[in-house]
């Protein structure tokens, strides 16, 4: 530790901490405008000069590491004239457009000239006049008010590592922008808006709505991606305007990506459901609340006394929060009598969580965002978890740059695969192949104790299983070279300590269980902890969901009896979701769902599974009402009500509620206080096996292969602006990317006669849609991306269900559509 004095306060540090840090770790302010702690030191505005004893010239406290005995001052007569000719010379060029500004009264720049500035400056003044760059779809650049701080350039290179902007020429013409003057296309996530200490980068959804000083910020959890970052609402007259991260406020410290900054205004999409529906003569008319439980109620109860209790099934919700969910449970045992109920984490984090449990005996496995820095190597599995889950994905970044070996076995170009260290270019959906061979490999070089590990149960079925995984096989089922993957089978093995993740969801069709039980054998073999396996929950409150019981309770219905099987139902409440839009194979949803002689969809607007049903119930969104989301570390977080609910909508749990005492039972629930004291008193963590380790073998096996009718494979996988189907309702989002596209390599492209950005027929043995093509060189021949998250776009006709583990490319045929 060093110790100094600060404004004769005696401190001590870490050795290497600036002046600059240790000041602020001691509340002393020392006023900036190029700093940021996620950034390194950068020393440009030069405002936070100090006087250090005995030393004849100012040091910028932000790249001045601490010594032993150091006396610092940060307020002097000397200082405060620095800091004042410093604004001045920054003023030169800024214009005085404070009135016009959405940055006044929050802007960095305003608040520093009031307090240091002078009324009359020294020099002549050159306002720069160069006109807005408003081409981008969501950030406005504009030069005239940019100081050059670099703090936009260095957070999108270091920290997001996209390097979207840059400081473009030399001298006074320099400016912030991309290369080339060209149009910001970016990730859109929008750390540069909130980090620039003027108006240089706005917001464009928010321009000009609201000053600062009339916003009322309140804090709530995003609603998308399961990081569970937290989100400042920036509310006027009960509406939300913006949204932003603070820094160092919650689990993102600050970072939000696009769909937290951009994406909150889903819940003003001209489909929002402000009134019950009820279906009449073929069509669904506005109806009373009375009309709509008397009729659930009717429905129900006839459905029960004809078919039995076990007619009757719930689909839960990762969107709703766990009090909601928790009261779908309820109201599905206590009211119904039936344990049909399952939500969407049974097509991703349930199978991983499945793996988990076989091979250590664990109940649940939340992740920790951190885990990535200070391994020595990170092995990420065909996964883009920078758009899935973009603040851990930031974390894996950092470790790159902090040292980490970053390995990224991936089919196509992403970001992570731009950053790794090493890149192994596999074809989708294998895996589980190149997991045994890696472990066939780790065992044939003695890379393990032999000596413990035998000694764990399925140890020798499973050595047994990996014969036919020696390098040359799998390098030809995966397409990756021999000597790369001995190479990162080397890495993996020998390095002291590592992190090996990847995603699961509904979304993707290149992943199942299969590959969980691979990674978990890996673990085992390399004798770590389970903390090694990073498998993180989807969406906002999978794993609140599934700790809440939304799953089969015994000789109960799961998600694929309800929807695939059909007349396995007479009845099904579905409740924040939308299976036919999210779910693969949708044309036998579709099928099943028809078959039903009840659908009750509790949504907040009117999605494509709704339109299907008997009745529609207007239900509250995120941020319309109070209660808790558990992230994917297995951190319950609350939310908090921002603003009121439209028309008639309520809360998921006040209608199920309401809907129990219509039905005749009295569930006990008054307040949403009531169900938060039932769930500490009845949901209680479930015990992990303490020490089981066992092998669970698994062989790879392969999807539906491309043939001579259907010569590509279809991958579907998350896109960074989208989060399942309901950021498709976001205007601001659309503006970005408004509908789905397939993705094809220029050789396939010019194979089949396609061409960028027309229009073309996609067919499978499931299904046709018509998607826009997008010729690109980031994809490997032969294979075919696109994404699930529109509606309209129907991409789940095409998609097969996988429920045996294994992965479920498609392989589909593509035309050009001719006009």
């Amino acid at each position: 530790m060093v110790e100094l004095s600060i404004n004769d306060k005696k401190i001590s540090v870490e050795d290497g901490t600036t002046i600059l840090k240790a000041a602020q770790m001691n509340g002393i302010k020392i006023p900036n405008l190029c700093f940021d702690k996620r950034l390194r030191p950068y020393g440009g505005c030069r405002l936070c000069v100090v006087e250090v004893e005995k030393q004849p010239r100012l040091f910028a406290a932000c790249s001045t590491p601490v010594a032993h005995g150091m006396v610092v001052k940060t307020d002097t007569p000397k200082l405060r004239k620095a800091r004042q000719t410093v604004l001045e010379l920054l003023l030169v060029h800024h214009p005085l457009d404070c009135p016009i500004c959405d940055k006044a009264g929050e802007c960095n720049l305003q608040d520093l000239a009031y307090e240091f500035g002078k009324p009359e400056g020294r020099f002549i003044r050159h306002r720069k006049a160069a006109p807005p760059d408003v081409r981008g779809p969501l950030i406005e650049l504009t030069a005239n008010r940019c100081i050059l701080c670099g703090r936009c350039v260095r957070i999108c290179a270091e920290h997001q590592g996209r390097g979207a902007l840059g400081l473009i020429g030399r001298g006074f013409p320099t400016v912030v922008q991309p290369a080339f003057g060209e149009i910001l296309e970016c990730d859109y996530c929008g750390q540069c808006v909130d980090i620039c200490p003027t108006g240089a980068l706005l917001s464009k959804p928010f321009k000009f709505q609201a000053r600062a000083w009339f916003l009322e910020e309140k804090d709530t959890i995003c609603p998308f991606c399961g990081c569970g970052c937290t989100l400042t609402l920036g509310i006027r007259e009960g509406k939300i305007l913006r949204s932003r991260g603070k820094e160092d406020n919650g689990r993102s410290e600050g970072n939000l990506c696009g769909r937290g900054r951009f994406g909150f205004d889903y819940i003003y999409s001209e489909n929002r459901l402000k009134t019950p529906l009820i279906r009449k003569e073929g069509s669904l008319v506005p109806a009373t609340w009375d009309e709509a439980s008397a009729y659930i109620s009717e429905s129900l109860k006839y459905i029960i006394n004809s078919y039995g209790k076990e007619s009757v099934g719930a689909i839960g919700s990762h969107r709703c929060t766990n009090e909601d969910n928790y009261m779908l449970k309820k109201f599905m045992s206590n009211v119904i009598g039936s344990n049909n109920i399952d939500f969407s984490a049974a097509f991703g984090y349930v199978k991983a969580q499945k793996a988990l449990d076989e091979s250590f005996g664990l109940k649940t496995h939340p992740i920790n965002m951190k885990y990535p820095l200070g391994r020595d190597v990170v092995f990420i599995i065909e996964s883009d978890i920078s758009i899935t889950h973009p603040v851990f994905g930031l974390n894996i970044l950092q470790s790159k740059r902090e040292g980490s070996k970053l390995i990224v076995a991936d089919s196509r170009e992403t970001k992570l695969t731009r950053h790794s260290t090493t890149q192994l270019k596999m074809r989708p959906g294998t895996s589980v192949a190149l997991l045994n061979g890696i472990m066939k490999i780790i065992i044939d070089k003695g890379l393990f104790n032999r000596e413990i590990v035998s000694k764990t149960p399925g140890f020798s079925e499973f050595e047994k299983g990996l014969n036919d995984y020696i390098p040359e096989e799998v390098s030809r089922i995966t397409g990756i070279p021999v000597e790369e993957l001995v190479s990162a089978a080397e890495s993996i093995a020998r390095a002291k300590s590592r992190m090996i993740s990847f995603t699961i969801n509904s979304t993707e069709n290149t992943k199942g269980a299969d590959l969980a039980f691979a990674a978990s054998n890996l673990v085992i073999l390399l004798g770590d902890e389970t903390d090694t396996l990073q498998i993180p929950a989807e969406y906002a409150n999978t794993f609140g969901a599934y700790k809440m019981g939304i799953r089969p309770g015994a000789a109960g219905k799961n998600i694929f009896d309800m929807l695939y099987e059909s007349g396995s139902l007479h009845a099904l409440y579905i409740m924040g979701e939308d299976p036919v839009s999210a779910f693969p194979y949708n044309s036998k949803i579709i099928r099943s769902l028809k078959s039903l002689e009840l659908i009750v969809v509790q949504d907040i607007a009117l999605t494509e599974t709704a339109k299907l049903a008997h009745i529609v119930l207007p239900a509250s969104s995120w941020a319309e009402k109070d209660g808790t989301f558990i992230n994917a570390e297995g951190v319950a977080q609350k939310l908090k009500k921002a603003i009121d609910a439209p028309g008639q909508s309520l809360s998921d749990w006040q209608i199920l509620r309401n809907l129990s005492l219509s039905m005749g039972t009295d569930i006990g629930i008054r307040s949403i206080e009531d169900i938060s004291v039932e769930i500490r008193n009845t949901i209680r963590e479930e015990q992990n096996v303490s020490d089981r380790r066992v092998f669970n073998p698994v062989l790879y096996t392969r999807g539906e292969e491309p043939d001579t009718e259907y010569p590509l494979s279809l991958v579907t996988r998350d896109i960074l602006q989208h989060s399942g189907t309901m950021t498709t309702r976001s205007k601001a989002l659309d503006l970005v990317v408004s509908e789905p596209f397939l993705e094809i390599n220029d050789e396939d492209a010019r194979k089949f006669g396609i061409l960028d950005n027309s229009h073309v027929k996609v067919s499978s043995r499931k299904g046709v849609v018509y998607l826009k093509a997008k010729v690109s060189d980031v994809i490997p021949s032969g294979t075919v991306f696109t994404s699930v998250h529109f509606p309209h776009g129907r991409v789940n006709a095409l998609t097969s269900l996988s429920e045996n583990g294994a992965a479920a490319p498609a392989a589909v045929k593509v035309e050009m559509v001719k006009i």
